[in-house]
């Protein structure tokens, strides 16, 4: 194939006052598509000088309270055989832009759905799900929906191995508040127009949820079920609305409701991998060891599977893909309970392993066998708390890291040593306890216990 016949790929775009992450979307897929078309719906700030500057073509159009009209404004314009369809807040993983092409040259589907990894302030993830973000150009693919808009696909659908990350919860209070009453307006607009318009319905409980406001999520989410019942409808958005639904109990403190809307739900759709992890909180909670466990090895089960094949997903959203660590501390919490110690130690090795966060997740099974008294597994956690700091070079944790909690819980650890006449741990805990946070040693604190220290097992008089 010579260049002339290698299909060519669109960056289609909306914005208005974009400045603050435009440019790291465009950036991220401007070495991987040939044209990139950005529809300015009214910005005032830099968002069109930033987009120039990654040579896309501008045009102008006055925003219309309709997401879909302004998206397939962008798709008139688009010349390429292909269009990857993005938002501002959105950027490609570095490493899976280059696959655009191999996938737009196979031509094994005519859309495709990309992975979309929801990320928080934090940086940790929100949750997983699947998009259609990839399509054939030319053969009528529209959006429809003013709001939470949808792709109307023709042809072939696959899943394709581009994952995206989604930055939209990295923003101010004002703005996100902003957005909550852009989209819960638009929705109950449409609502008034058709009061059994479900999916809208399940939008609004969705957006109430985002929102922490549980009681509306649960009301709107219970119509839109109650619809899905009396019409025997089999949407896949419905996954996700029994989940709100189960999600708006359990804030509330409803555990019986949580677990009728969760049974539901798995009668619904058996993979459902979030409400297993919903469901295994609620045994927990009950102490319900037997049931617990049996859900916590059905998500394994699950996870396993939506590993391995990621299409498995579907479109809906997925809470707990990146929450598995949880679960493993769950199950060692039980074993503990049985005094299976080491296999306790054994998965909370594993939920250290698996979590995102590992210093905080070290740091929480320290003080699990600290406040047990189990003082030898406290030390070897607070050391693995230790090491997750480190770069790999070794270096020491910044000033930051010492104040987010490792610094203080080393001298806790140290002090409840030295108290319970632990010395041999004690002094090995104020070393590490110095070492991580010299500036908050306190010589009124531990003197008379670094004197214990000194004289050994007998400690002070």
């Amino acid at each position: 194939m010579n260049d002339k016949d290698k299909p060519t790929i669109s960056l289609c775009m909306i914005v208005k006052n974009e400045e603050s992450c435009l440019g790291r979307c465009l950036k991220s897929a401007r070495d991987f598509v040939d044209e990139i078309v950005v529809v300015d719906t009214g910005s005032t700030d830099r968002t069109v000088a930033i987009a120039e500057g990654y040579g896309a073509r501008i045009y102008h159009h006055p925003w219309e309270n309709d997401f879909s009209k302004h998206r397939n404004q962008s798709l008139a314009y688009a010349t390429g055989d292909w269009i990857l369809q993005l938002d501002a807040d959105e950027e490609l993983f570095v490493e899976d832009g280059p696959q655009l092409r191999a996938i737009a040259r196979e031509g094994k589907a005519d859309f495709y759905n990309c992975q979309f990894h929801d990320i928080k302030k934090d940086s940790s993830v929100h949750g997983v799900f699947n998009l259609i973000r990839f399509f054939r150009n030319g053969m009528g693919m529209n959006f429809e929906r003013k709001v939470h808009n949808q792709l109307q696909t023709k042809g072939r659908g696959g899943f394709c191995p581009v994952r995206v990350r989604h930055y939209g919860y990295d923003l101010t209070p004002e703005k996100m508040e902003a957005k909550h009453i852009r989209t819960t307006t638009l929705l109950e607009q449409m609502l008034a127009a058709d009061p059994e318009d479900v999916y809208s319905r399940h939008q609004l409980a969705s957006s109430y949820s985002m929102h922490r406001e549980f009681d509306k999520a649960v009301q709107h989410g219970q119509m839109a079920l109650a619809l899905r019942r009396q019409k025997g409808l089999r949407h896949e958005f419905f996954v996700t609305t029994f989940y709100t639904v189960a999600q708006g109990y359990f804030a509330m403190g409803d555990l019986e409701a949580t677990e009728r809307v969760g049974l539901e739900a798995l009668e619904f759709f058996p993979l459902h991998l979030d409400i297993c992890h919903m469901l295994a909180s609620v045994y927990f909670k009950r102490q319900d060891a037997e049931r617990c466990r049996a859900m916590s090895h059905r998500y394994l089960e699950i996870h396993e599977a939506f590993t391995k094949d990621p299409s498995l997903i579907g479109s809906f959203y997925c809470h707990s893909l990146t929450k598995r660590n949880e679960i493993f501390f769950g199950l060692a919490c039980l074993h503990f309970i049985e005094r299976d110690y080491d296999a306790a130690d054994a998965l909370f090795r594993r939920s250290f392993e698996d979590s995102g966060r590992r210093q905080e997740r070290a740091e929480t099974i320290c003080r699990f066998y600290l406040d047990r008294q189990m003082d030898e597994r406290a030390l070897q956690w607070l050391i693995l708390a230790h090491e997750a700091t480190l770069s790999p070079e070794g270096h020491a944790p910044s000033v930051s890291q010492a104040d987010a909690g490792l610094g203080p819980l080393a001298y806790e650890v140290a002090e409840a040593f030295c108290l319970r006449r632990q010395w041999p741990l004690a002094e090995r805990a104020l070393q590490l306890a110095v070492q991580i946070d010299p500036a908050r040693f306190d010589h009124a604190r531990f003197d008379r216990l670094l004197r214990g220290i000194e004289k050994g097992a007998g400690g002070p008089a």
